[in-house]
């Protein structure tokens, strides 16, 4: 049996996968750097990148000095704690901006983007 992950870590990366996941499902390959430089996610279309934060809180702290967008996971969960996925939603912020600027992830929102 491997080490047992803390919770921030194990929340961490459900909303890392999910932010993977969702700009998969809209047509952005989006990868782990091997090392943690403070970038998340290396998210691509094309020739046009972008580094990605991943925040599984409500609040920007502790920023690299290096990123395109934030991204806000508010996960989701039901009554016996089991993650509800389609439920959970996805904020991006845009850098230098404040979350009163966070806008929810969508199909436009990755157009708008990535071109």
């Amino acid at each position: 049996m491997g080490n047992p992950l803390p919770v921030n870590t194990h929340k961490g990366t459900l909303g890392e996968l999910l932010v993977q996941l969702r700009l998969l499902e809209y047509g952005i390959q989006a990868a782990a750097p091997i090392k943690d430089s403070g970038n998340d996610l290396i998210a691509i279309k094309g020739e046009i990148t972008k580094f990605i934060l991943v925040k599984t809180e409500n609040r920007l702290r502790e920023m690299p000095l290096i990123y395109h967008y934030a991204a806000i996971v508010e996960l989701e969960t039901d009554a016996n704690g089991s993650l509800l996925l389609d439920q959970s939603r996805i904020w991006f912020i845009k850098k230098g901006e404040g979350l009163s600027h966070k806008r929810l992830l969508t199909k436009d929102l990755v157009e708008e983007i990535f071109g």
